[in-house]
């Protein structure tokens, strides 16, 4: 299929998705190097907000793999290089994940200088990798994204990466997103998500994100 769709999606909400995980590399490192030698409830709460971020990226990039990906191959050629980029560098973030991931029960049992080192340099090298990723897809794919998808496919993929994360954790997701905002860019958020989402926001999730980044900040 090469044919243009018509109807453009609004793909500046994965601009914001993005925000959250440049936020996340560019905080973690130096929250896990803060971390103290025996203070274990703290290192708990750092490694629990690493892995937050890990999940969410996680769910971020198999929902690519799964669906955009396939779709772009299809529908446009000329970009094919691109996309195999895409998907290598996906990879390569895999394995960074699982590497970061295989080291956070040691810190979170004992948050010593060689320890949080390990994880820092760990977080600090997928945080470069990534950025770098998320700076080429947004320039190369979002274009072409909005160029041949439709805006129900485009609605689908975020369907799908939500889908991927466990219920528990959509509240502090969508919450997370918010934070990240502009006023602007949260009235468009708020006017495509599910009521649930949009009350239970208002009601509990922006303040109980609030508290919980206030205690990982040492607010």
């Amino acid at each position: 299929m090469s044919d243009v769709v018509t109807a453009k999606p609004d793909v500046h909400d994965m601009v914001v998705v993005h925000r959250t995980f440049r936020q996340s590399c560019a905080e973690l490192p130096e929250l896990v190097r803060g971390l103290r030698p025996g203070d274990i409830e703290r290192a708990q709460l750092v490694v629990d907000a690493v892995r937050f971020m890990l999940m969410g990226l996680e769910a971020h990039h198999v929902s690519e793999d799964e669906f955009l990906w396939p779709r772009l191959t299809d529908r446009t050629t000329l970009n094919a290089d691109a996309i195999t980029r895409m998907e290598e560098q996906h990879h390569r973030l895999e394995e960074l994940v699982t590497r970061v991931r295989g080291a956070l029960d040691g810190l979170a049992a004992d948050p010593r200088p060689s320890n949080c080192e390990q994880v820092a340099a760990q977080l600090t090298e997928l945080g470069s990798v990534l950025t770098a990723h998320m700076d080429e897809e947004e320039n190369t794919i979002l274009p072409l994204a909005a160029e041949y998808l439709t805006v129900a496919e485009w609605e689908e993929l975020g369907e799908i990466s939500l889908a991927k994360l466990e219920k528990k954790h959509l509240l502090r997701a969508f919450s997370a997103l918010m934070a990240v905002a502009t006023p602007d860019e949260q009235q468009a958020i708020l006017a495509k998500a599910p009521l649930p989402a949009r009350v239970l926001w208002r009601l509990t999730g922006r303040r109980s994100y609030a508290r919980w980044e206030a205690r990982l900040h040492g607010a």
